[in-house]
């Protein structure tokens, strides 16, 4: 079965309430921010969001801006949520769905003021390489998704992998990088502060899209 491309959303999405934070997923709609958010502020994205211990504390951090956390497992947004609940965060939401998806699909262009995407699956084996997520069709959809000066933010504790990103990003002439601010990068994910604690060294870069 194969999916055509999905058009503006035909009606409008009810305004969730803090309590709805898991939003409904509909793959034939694109997400149409102040609608779920119920205002227009920026907005993040963080692209597989793990148990959400990030994106919380990025909410919370910079309450002027909504954050939404894309994640496969059910399990991990509930936490997500949960950790919303209790900080009385009302700028985060969350959607059950497969990243590349979500950013081909279900993104509305020049929407997005920052991408997150923290120690994605780095898929080690050769052959498997085509079904990562960072790649070349990668940086062309973040591209479409941000705002003219809008940044993408990577992490990864594979070398391999974080060799195979500064290529596809260096290639694209839509982009330049720029430093990760301190105040970013001092925000940890789960899987981070388990490399730390083992002596595992972690990988970042930032990238930037340009105005024109």
């Amino acid at each position: 079965m194969s999916l055509t491309p999905p058009e503006s959303p035909a009606s409008p999405v009810p305004t969730p309430r803090p309590a709805d934070r898991i939003l409904a997923a509909d793959v034939m709609q694109r997400l149409n921010f102040p609608e779920t958010f119920g205002n227009s502020r920026p907005v993040e994205v963080e692209l597989g969001a793990g148990d959400g211990s990030f994106l919380a504390a990025r909410a919370a951090a910079v309450p002027d801006r909504n954050f939404l956390g894309v994640e496969r497992l059910l399990g991990r947004l509930r936490k997500l949520d949960r950790k919303a609940q209790r900080a009385g965060l009302d700028n985060v939401r969350c959607l059950r769905i497969e990243a590349a998806y979500f950013l081909e699909w279900m993104l509305t262009p020049g929407t997005v003021s920052a991408l997150h995407v923290y120690f994605p699956d780095p898929w080690p084996k050769r052959r498997h390489w085509k079904r990562r997520l960072i790649n070349e069709r990668f940086a062309e959809l973040a591209h479409l998704a941000l705002v003219p000066g809008g940044e993408v933010f990577l992490r990864t504790d594979h070398t391999g992998y974080f060799e195979a990103m500064e290529p596809v990003f260096a290639q694209n002439p839509g982009f330049e990088r720029i430093g990760t601010p301190p105040d970013l990068a001092g925000v940890l994910t789960d899987f981070e502060r388990d490399f730390h604690a083992q002596g595992i060294p972690t990988h970042h870069a930032a990238y930037r899209r340009k105005a024109s």
